[in-house]
């Protein structure tokens, strides 16, 4: 399939607002879709998603029960196939606290969202972020105002509902000056056989607030998932990315930091669990544009079957970033002799005044241990859970909120029987 014939089967859907049809105009005319040819896409073929006729439908869902995280209490927004549904959805939002979708705001709040919609992620250059921007349906539109702390996380549920659904889901958060909030973007698949969930998410952090964003993806097997974060932070500002992938069939996830002011922290985790022959990629990059700045970066990954994973994560450090504290992790694990990872974790740095590290391991479960488990009376798949559990732990322990921790415990205990 051509590009231009995959493209036709999204021309028919609305353009909302002006930059959907700029977009539009910039991947149709020249902008090629990546190819392993890309250095910055080596190791991830996405033929299998560009050579796809997907549908477009607007599926039914009609209980979140099994996709809901149990012991959660958080303000509820869901999207089914990208588009906003408010009959599943459930917010009592606090003052000063404005979660929106696109379909239903106000030519108030519209005008708020093109404030700052596409103003933080590359749209000219990076075909899927572009490919976003082009045919999104809705929006969800978190805004907290300067001074305000959200006691409850904010809950982004993205639903991929039926056979071979393209879905183009986009978030923008914008965070007033000293506020807090916990948000968490939970993608799930409702019978969703071949499906494809192209993300693209863009965070502006005022000066000094401090926020926490949990990227959930488990939309099953089959599904193609790839997902854009573009962070930008004002002054002594604190903010983290948590990515859990628990299932997919092709996972790609790109993180791009602005360190836009002096004092701010950034905090990158993720943590990976990849199985028969599903393939998870994480791409990040940390631009460090002003000087007492802190990043801290660490991914561990744990892979079985004939699975594959990529790390490749950069910190940049300009020249005049002086005094600037940055560290990068990436740690594996690989259960079978034919899982593999590609890690290539890199600094670039133009100041002579900082503290920088990076690194990567690679390895087995230490058998040592495994036995010292099993002479205590543990079976070796519980053995096994153990150690995976104790090795995903310095990820695991960054999660602050409780039910979202618990639940990620459970799904290694499930994912590793047998």
């Amino acid at each position: 399939m051509s590009k231009q014939d995959f493209l036709n089967q999204f021309d028919h859907i609305t353009a909302a607002l002006p930059l959907q049809g700029n977009a539009r105009a910039i991947i149709h005319n020249g902008l090629e879709f990546p190819t392993t040819r890309d250095e910055y896409w080596k190791y991830t073929r996405t033929a299998s998603i560009i050579n796809t006729s997907f549908k477009q439908n607007d599926s039914a869902v009609n209980t979140l029960e099994q996709y809901l995280i149990d012991g959660l209490d958080a303000h509820l927004i869901v999207f089914v196939n990208g588009v906003y549904s408010s009959g599943l959805s459930s917010t009592n939002l606090p003052e000063g606290v404005k979660v929106v979708a696109l379909s239903e705001a106000s030519l108030e709040d519209k005008n708020l969202m093109c404030e700052h919609l596409g103003k933080y992620i590359n749209s000219e250059d990076q075909a899927f972020s572009t490919f976003n921007t082009s045919y999104f349906k809705d929006v969800a539109y978190l805004k907290v105002d300067d001074n305000i702390e959200v006691k409850k996380p904010i809950h982004v549920l993205s639903l991929s509902a039926g056979e071979k659904q393209a879905i183009n889901m986009r978030n923008l958060i914008v965070l007033g000056v000293n506020s807090k909030v916990n948000i968490i973007t939970q993608y799930e698949g409702d019978n969703n056989s071949e499906s494809f969930t192209n993300v693209v998410t863009e965070v502006a952090a005022g000066a000094g607030s401090k926020g926490g964003l949990y990227i959930v993806q488990n939309e099953g097997e089959t599904a193609s998932h790839i997902n854009s974060t573009q962070v930008s932070q004002s002054r002594d500002s604190q903010f983290s990315v948590i990515t859990v992938t628990k299932t997919g069939k092709l996972v790609r996830n790109n993180l791009n930091y602005a360190v836009n002011g002096e004092g701010c922290e950034s905090n990158m985790y993720g943590v990976y669990f990849t199985r028969g022959n599903q393939h998870v990629d994480n791409h990040t990059y940390v631009d460090h544009l002003f000087p007492n700045c802190n990043s801290n970066e660490l991914y561990k990954g744990v892979m079985t079957d004939k699975s594959t994973g990529v790390f490749n994560g950069k910190i940049m450090v300009r020249r005049d970033a002086q005094k600037t504290n940055a560290f990068q992790s990436n740690q594996n694990v690989l259960l079978t002799d034919s899982a593999s990872i590609f890690t290539k974790p890199e600094l670039e740095i133009y100041a002579d005044d900082v503290k920088c590290s990076h690194g990567c391991t690679v390895g087995q479960l230490d058998e040592e241990a495994t036995f010292y488990l099993q002479s205590r009376g543990l079976s070796k798949d519980d053995a096994t859970k153990l150690l995976i559990q104790a090795f995903a732990s310095d990820v695991i322990e960054k999660l602050e909120i409780d039910a979202l921790r618990e639940s990620l415990e459970e799904f290694i205990h499930n994912q590793f029987n047998n």
